[in-house]
């Protein structure tokens, strides 16, 4: 089991600069930039950031020098149980990063295209995927109570937590058929704006609506109002809006988390730079956590959740450090469903889901879903 979660995590962190390099020169740059914001070359044996710097740096408020142990501002979920039974079992987890709505432009023959085709799924494909977790029995569940082992589900299903990674619509997505940001529409709900030849239009088709959906059409889908979990970087900025520094974009932010709580999303820290928490030092990781503390907890309210970049799982002490910072519970990347308690922190498993899965392990997602059904036949 170890062993797959090491080599995900080394083809990630090479994929990664891979794309990093190949949106630096889409968009006519020599280098990549790090979390630092310093521009320079691309190393594999160096993981960096999943995207090139943007050009107007996010501006991050003046705070106290010392890591926030505020807690968390509650997701809405409800806490009745009627028509629940208590669950005694592991909880399974998946997780995704924003979904591809046009392959044809996702899915090129270069190093971006085939990084896209590794770690990214289609629209259509998620909701193929949604419509058959809902039928195979599987239920959304809060990852809070998950870690506490307080889970509850309709009779006759079982818990699954959803999350997804990198909500942060970077840069270089542009012109690759991602959507640019989420924002909130005239009604208040939550919609993926795409920006194409047609213009700028508003979309279902990302994961939050086509989540809201799914539990609309099939109510035991979410058990207490749970949807997912929606993980943050920070270097360039938060949902797709990268200039911070403009109070429109910081109040379309704050209006979009308080929505996203209010209707069952967990927001969750993904590190300010897309760290690798396993070869950081402890004083790095405590100034990154400083520096995405003071980017978005004015914006979000405080977070308990953080999820490991690359799946790379900090030393013990990095596991204590991020927990006395407030995020209790940590979500990693494994094959079996796994509930660790250790240094005051709850430690959680998660299947990826991406072509890599698909092409490398059809048979360990069957319970879940099955590849062959749900697979766009726009992949390559």
């Amino acid at each position: 089991m170890a062993g797959h979660r090491d080599r995900w995590r080394l083809l990630v962190s090479v994929a990664v600069v891979l794309l990093v390099a190949g949106a630096a020169v889409q968009l006519g740059r020599g280098g990549v930039a790090t979390a630092s914001g310093r521009v320079g070359r691309s190393h594999a044996h160096r993981p960096t950031p999943a995207g090139p710097q943007s050009s107007s740096p996010v501006t991050v408020p003046a705070t106290s020098p010392t890591i926030s142990t505020t807690t968390s501002t509650t997701t809405s979920t409800t806490t009745s149980t009627a028509g629940l039974v208590h669950w005694h079992g592991p909880v399974e987890g998946l997780f995704l990063h924003p979904l591809v709505l046009r392959p044809r432009l996702a899915f090129t023959d270069d190093r971006l295209g085939h990084g896209f085709q590794d770690y990214f799924v289609t629209a259509r494909e998620f909701r193929a995927i949604l419509d058959q977790l809902w039928r195979n029995g599987w239920t959304l569940v809060d990852a809070q109570r998950a870690a506490t082992g307080h889970v509850w589900v309709p009779v006759g299903r079982k818990p699954l937590v959803l999350s997804e990674d990198d909500v942060n619509y970077y840069r270089y997505f542009e012109g690759r058929g991602l959507a640019r940001r989420l924002v909130l529409d005239s009604r208040g709900d939550v919609r993926a704006e795409v920006r194409d030849r047609n213009g700028t239009h508003l979309s279902t088709s990302d994961l939050v609506p086509l989540v809201e959906a799914e539990v609309a059409r099939h109510p035991d889908f979410s058990a207490q109002g749970a949807k997912g979990v929606l993980a943050e970087t920070g270097y360039e900025g938060l949902f797709g809006e990268h200039r911070l520094d403009r109070p429109a974009a910081r109040a379309r932010v704050s209006a979009l988390a308080a929505r996203l709580r209010a209707t069952g999303w967990t927001l969750a820290s993904h590190t300010y730079g897309h760290i690798d928490l396993t070869h950081t030092s402890l004083a790095g990781i405590r100034a990154d956590t400083l520096r995405w503390q003071q980017l978005a907890a004015p914006l979000l309210g405080r977070v308990d959740v953080l999820i490991y970049p690359f799946g790379a799982r900090p030393t013990p002490a990095g596991v204590r450090l991020l927990g006395v910072a407030g995020f209790r519970v940590q979500l990693d990347i494994d094959v079996r469903a796994r509930r660790v308690a250790e240094h005051g922190v709850v430690v959680m498993s998660r299947w990826h889901v991406d072509g890599l899965a698909f092409d490398g392990h059809p048979r360990e997602l069957r319970p879940f879903f099955d590849v062959a059904q749900v697979r766009d036949p726009r992949r390559p």
